[in-house]
């Protein structure tokens, strides 16, 4: 039998204190799991379900070196994830359009490229385990201030922007990483899901 806690406990890595971090805290406190919010750099005292990791891309924040912090919470944590034979545990990482390139923001892009690369590593160290790693790629949301930069200077390229009618929000973000953190997502992993409003399909020199 399974000694798994009700409610679950996530833990939400938010250095930056960043719109997305308080909305997915917000989204999985919604579900009924307990978050905290505390740096999971100091011991867990328990079983971990879930590790949203949001190191601060979208907000031009970013963690000092975010994908090696990425690999040292993970290899601390992994002692406290969910066996195989009690569902896994999952794992989120929030990184960033600008993965893909940009040439106003090539620090955060090469942040953003390392952590996908983490993510996608981990999700085959930790396969076996019954532990998911997954990667939710998104523009800048409403209100960040990476959204008001304004054209790159000399380029004709504009910050990328949503096919669909509404910008995308902090909120969207949240709601497609909880996917990833749900229990039924237990099949997906080593992936990454572009939250941008469809501006993925356009090349990232035409956007």
């Amino acid at each position: 039998m399974s000694d798994r806690i009700f409610p679950p406990r996530a833990l939400v890595l938010d250095p930056a204190g960043t719109a997305t971090a308080d909305a997915l805290t917000a989204r999985l406190k919604f579900t009924g799991y307990g978050v905290d919010t505390r740096s999971v750099f100091s011991e867990p005292t328990g079983p971990i379900d879930a590790f949203a990791y949001e190191p601060g891309l979208l907000d031009g924040t970013p963690t000092h070196n975010a994908a090696e912090q990425l690999l040292t919470a993970v290899k601390r944590l992994t002692p406290f994830l969910r066996a195989a034979e009690e569902g896994g545990s999952r794992i989120v990482v929030i990184a960033s359009r600008d993965g893909l390139g940009w040439p106003s923001r090539p620090d955060l892009a090469a942040q953003s490229g390392a952590l996908i690369s983490a993510a996608r590593s981990l999700a085959l160290q930790l396969g076996r385990t019954g532990t998911t790693v997954n990667v939710v790629a998104a523009l800048p949301p409403e209100g960040s201030p990476l959204r008001a930069a304004g054209r790159p200077e000399n380029t004709h390229l504009h910050e990328p922007e949503a096919l669909t009618p509404e910008a995308v929000t902090a909120q969207d973000i949240a709601e497609t990483a909880a996917f990833f953190l749900d229990p039924r997502s237990g099949y997906i992993t080593g992936q990454v899901l572009n939250c941008c409003g469809g501006a993925s399909l356009l090349s990232s020199l035409s956007v």
